[in-house]
């Protein structure tokens, strides 16, 4: 006896997939065997007046004998240029992050603990970035039309734009990809409230 099945005429209930699974999640890093085991951790720096979450150019402070202790990492702080930025911050074994209840992220207040990946780990992350570097992407068919990427201060995220204070992010990173359709962090100065919502992201190789 043999069964006959034509699988193109198979359907399912309304709503019983996902239709999209595809997305990066902002600040995760990439499970790499041949990375894992550069994950840093620190401490958010006193002098921070922001919550930190995941995928934001870090600063470490280098520690002083009877200041910072050496346990705990290096103290660190946002990136104000590119000549202090030293890696990025990542939601990889971040368990000392705090939620609020709600659509909240995980961040850090001062004096908790952050979890980075430095720059020539070869960490691949996932950042949040401006729509308007993935226009240009589709538009030049994948070239990057200028020579650097920019961390926009504002908005938290990188960009092609130079203006506002932005400032260019190290050349010996790599820009690897883009998603649209990506879990990304939105920062709401008036209320301090750190959210999920849905957006653009790019991978970085450091």
């Amino acid at each position: 006896m043999s069964v006959t099945l034509f699988p193109y005429a198979t359907n399912q209930p309304q709503d019983s997939f996902i239709l999209q699974t595809q997305g990066l999640v902002q600040g995760c890093a990439y499970d790499d065997p041949s990375t894992r085991m550069e994950l840093a951790n620190g401490t958010l720096n006193s002098n921070e007046t922001l919550p930190m979450w995941g995928g934001v150019p870090i600063e470490e402070l280098i520690n002083v004998m009877g200041v910072n202790s050496e346990g705990l990492g290096p103290s660190l702080k946002r990136a104000t240029s590119q000549a202090t930025i030293t890696g990025w911050t990542v939601y990889n074994q971040a368990s000392s992050m705090v939620i609020v209840p709600g659509n909240s992220a995980p961040v850090a207040g001062v004096g908790n603990g952050l979890l980075f990946y430095r720059y020539g780990t070869q960490a691949r992350i996932a950042v949040q970035c401006d729509p308007a570097l993935v226009a240009a992407l589709v538009s030049a068919d994948g070239s990057i039309v200028s020579q650097a990427l920019y961390w926009d201060v504002a908005a938290y995220r990188i960009t092609l734009t130079t203006t506002g204070g932005n400032f260019a992010l190290p050349t010996t990173q790599k820009l690897l990809g883009v998603q649209t359709n990506s879990k990304i962090i939105s920062y709401n100065s008036g209320t301090g409230a750190v959210t999920w919502t849905t957006g653009d992201a790019a991978i970085l190789l450091l």
